[in-house]
């Protein structure tokens, strides 16, 4: 997969997406994708095997299971992840889970 097939499917799955940031506020729920620190095989001077692990930030306000469901089964449902538990952002009045996977 791709940022951009995942941004595709984010989008196919209903949800509001954005990479990096969103660059005006959005309300939740909603996904931030972001690259938390590429790892390359290198040998040569040449890149080999690049990979970028992503960090899915999915916010929510109310607890919805069917949305937790479209991202485990439809969006991520191809790939290996792991994710973080619920946690409550005081500051913002929000959940957070965060899904980690690789592209």
């Amino acid at each position: 997969m791709t940022l951009k097939e995942l941004k595709e499917r984010c989008e196919t799955a209903g949800f509001k997406y954005a990479y990096g940031r969103f660059k005006k506020t959005t309300e939740p729920p909603h996904l931030v994708a972001i690259i938390s620190d590429t790892e390359k095989f290198k040998e040569d001077n040449r890149v080999y095997h690049d990979n970028a692990p992503i960090k899915l930030d999915y916010t929510y306000i109310d607890k919805n299971l069917e949305e937790q469901e479209k991202i485990e089964n439809e969006i991520l449902g191809d790939i290996a992840w792991n994710k973080t538990e619920e946690t409550y952002l005081q500051d913002e009045e929000v959940w957070q889970v965060n899904y980690f996977f690789e592209l």
